[in-house]
This record gives C-alpha cells, sequence and structure tokens, in this order.
C-alpha cells in the first residue's frame, strides 16, 4: 500500500523560514504605507513648530564665526565683479563615479535638453574638491567637515548649499523628471519670473505638509517633523543668498557637533534622523523659518498668520517668560495653492532676508501619498521626482536595514 506523501520541512530549514518571515514583518513595518488605521492619521492638534535637539545649546561663537566668513566673501566677489544679475545655470551633483550618459540617468539628460537656454554644470568629486578646498578655504573648518562626511549623500547635500549661495542657478537631484521647462513653470511664471529683476534670492518647494500628522503616521512616514521644505530641487534666482548663508552655518555647525559628541573610537555615525537633521530637510527647513523670523517685522502676514495659528496650542508662549514669541511658524504655509513670498525689501531697518518664494506642494512636490498632493500629471506639476532614496534604510538591504 502506498504512503501519502507529507511534505516536511528539517529543523535547518524551519529555522530559515522563520528569520526570513521575521525579517519580512520587520522591512514590512518599517515601509511608508499599509496598514494603519484611518483614525490614526489624524492626531488632536496641529504641529506647525518644531525645535531640533541641534539648537539647543548651540556653539554660537564658531556660528559667528562662519557667518562673517561667508560675509567676506560675499563682499570681495561683489567687489571684484559687481552684484549681477539672475542667474541662470542648472546644477547636479554626481560623487564617487565617473561621470557618463549611464551614470547620469535619462532624467538628468532630459533635464538638460529641457532647459537649452541655461548653462548646465554636472559637478563631480573633482570639481567639488577644488571649490572647497580651494574657492572657499577661507571658511573655518570647511574643508574638514566636509572630508569627515562617511557618505556622499551628506557632501551632495552640503555642496548645493555652498554652490547655490556662491553660484546662484537651479539644482536639482539626478533622478528630477522636467514635467516642463523652468520658466514654463506656472508657480515660478506667477513670482519670480513676473519680473526680470526680482527681489528674491531663495525659491522653495513643499515636501511634507502634515501639521495635523498623528505620532502613528509620523512612525509610518519616518517623519521628524510633520512639514519640511524641499531641497532636492532649489532655485537660487541670486547668489549670495542671506538665507543659504544661515543653511550653510547650521549645517556646519551641527557637523562639527555631531563629530565633537560621537564615540571616539566608534567615529560620528550617520542614521537617517541624523542626516535629516545636520544636512537634509530638517537644517534646511528650520534656518529658512528663523531667518524669515528674525528679520520679518512683526506686521508682516507670515509672523501675525503665524501667532493666530498658535492660539489654543501655546507653541510660542515662553515656558521661561509666559511671553509671546511673534515668529514664523509653519502655518502660512500650510495648504497653499499659490506661491507665497516675501521680498527682500520687505525685512525690517538693518535685517538682511534676501527675499523668499514658495512654491505650493504640486510645483515640486507632485506625486506624493500625503500633503494634498496630486499625482505626476497634475497641470501644476513642473518636476517629477522618482524618490530613488537609497540612502534610507529602507531602500537598502535587509541586513542593511536591520544592522546598519
Amino acid at each position: 500500500m502506498l504512503r501519502r506523501f507529507r511534505p516536511f520541512l528539517s529543523s535547518r530549514h524551519k529555522y530559515v523560514a522563520v528569520v526570513a518571515l521575521l525579517v519580512l514583518l520587520v522591512l514590512v513595518r518599517g515601509l511608508p504605507f499599509g496598514s494603519h488605521r484611518q483614525d490614526a492619521d489624524v492626531g488632536d492638534r496641529p504641529r506647525y513648530l518644531y525645535r531640533s535637539a541641534f539648537r539647543e545649546n548651540p556653539d554660537t561663537a564658531y556660528e559667528r564665526q562662519l557667518s562673517e566668513a561667508l560675509r567676506d566673501i560675499e563682499r570681495r566677489q561683489v567687489a571684484l565683479h559687481g552684484k549681477g544679475g539672475p542667474s541662470e545655470t542648472i546644477w547636479q551633483i554626481i560623487l564617487g563615479k565617473e561621470p557618463s550618459a549611464e551614470h547620469r540617468g535619462a532624467d538628468s539628460l532630459q533635464f538638460q535638453e529641457k532647459n537649452p537656454e541655461w548653462a548646465y554644470k554636472l559637478v563631480t568629486t573633482e570639481w567639488a574638491e577644488e571649490f572647497v578646498t580651494i574657492t572657499l578655504s577661507s571658511i573655518p573648518g570647511l574643508a574638514s567637515l566636509y572630508h569627515a562626511y562617511p557618505h556622499h549623500v551628506l557632501r551632495a547635500d552640503l555642496l548645493r548649499y555652498l554652490i547655490l549661495w556662491y553660484h546662484g542657478g537651479y539644482y536639482a537631484d539626478g533622478d528630477i523628471f522636467p514635467a516642463r521647462s523652468i520658466k514654463e513653470c506656472p508657480s515660478l511664471q506667477d513670482s519670480v519670473f513676473e519680473t526680470e529683476d526680482p527681489d528674491i534670492s531663495l525659491v522653495v518647494g513643499i515636501e511634507i505638509d502634515e501639521p495635523f500628522a498623528s505620532p502613528q503616521k509620523m512612525r509610518d512616514w519616518h517623519w521628524v517633523r510633520s512639514y519640511s521644505f524641499i531641497q532636492y530641487t532649489i532655485f537660487a534666482p541670486r547668489r549670495f543668498s542671506p538665507l543659504l548663508r544661515e543653511v550653510i552655518v547650521r549645517v556646519l555647525s551641527h557637523t562639527k557637533r555631531h563629530l565633537d559628541e560621537s564615540n571616539i573610537f566608534l567615529g560620528a555615525r550617520y542614521n537617517e534622523l541624523t542626516t535629516l537633521e545636520i544636512t537634509g530637510p530638517g537644517v534646511f527647513t528650520d534656518a529658512i523659518l528663523d531667518v524669515l523670523s528674525n528679520t520679518l517685522p512683526a506686521s508682516h502676514p507670515f509672523v501675525s498668520e503665524s501667532v493666530a495659528a498658535d492660539k489654543g496650542l501655546g507653541d510660542l508662549i515662553s515656558p521661561s517668560t509666559g511671553g509671546l514669541t511673534e515668529r514664523v511658524t509653519w502655518a502660512p504655509f500650510h495648504r497653499i495653492s499659490d506661491p507665497r513670498c516675501a521680498k527682500g525689501m520687505e525685512a525690517k531697518n538693518g535685517a538682511e532676508l534676501g527675499g523668499l518664494c514658495v512654491l505650493p506642494v504640486n510645483a515640486w512636490g507632485n506625486g506624493q501619498r500625503h500633503s494634498g498632493a496630486e499625482n505626476f500629471q497634475s497641470a501644476h506639476a513642473c518636476v517629477n521626482h522618482r524618490f530613488g532614496g537609497t540612502w534610507k534604510p529602507w531602500k537598502q538591504t535587509w541586513k542593511k536595514y536591520l544592522f546598519g
């Protein structure tokens, strides 16, 4: 009599199967989608202000030294070449590889082809080295901090700020697809391209606009804060933006602090959180909001709207004095449908703003599953970001994700 075949697993196979299942569960739980309940998406209050731990007891002496060194460079360049007109150069960065059509990819090539009237510059490792160590050699600590980064993504973050501050122009990551040419972008036509001489030194887009996000949604999406500006695409119509100057100061200051506080044997380690806060969208967003707060008068709409939105929340109430801090928060940029700009001339007497325009989410941040974003085919879309994000833990191999 034939016996019925019964499949079985050896102890070794069972062990492998269990480990594989656990790994799969960990990876799925870490992904920013899926099974969280709809009622877990919304918190009981909005968050328009985030306080970074890196701004607690910052090294103000080093930051003043950096700011003055940057200003010295600005003064020397203006004395030699004048202020100059609008900058029309497209910048992209490729580090650690020899530049080629294959390495650039179709999106990068098409970005250049779709904007033939703009100059194009691909920043290589060699070019960046000379820029940092020779052109900007007077910035204290820049070269050593730049070389201390363990990953190219950190260097690329800092480089885009330095390049746009020093040269001006339009920066785009290599995985940015041009939905239309730069000058055909509706949001830019309605803001900086309205005039040939705009009083604007920096244009940013919106990436995250979820001030009502619940703690669960924050965990699901790996968000440090519930709002942020985009830094995978940045436009500096003019050189020497005071906003970018402050971004650079903060990035270098935060990097130095991270190094100083790191383990003497293991060195400075950068996970997703520290990358976002030291060189990425976190420090970029905070610096811009703080410059607006320090330069705009209390009567400016950005300030008054921020204060009004804080009623009942108390984030702007000083815990030490009990007084109200009149500053700019995320509130003026929540769910905007048109560009919101503050021109340089709107700064209070003696303050340097340079002018800022914030574009609505669908200009540069379309294609996301949050923040009110439409799809890539949105009528407002100017670029589409493919969101490669290979530096992020959940984009890497399971071993890298689990064990670093």
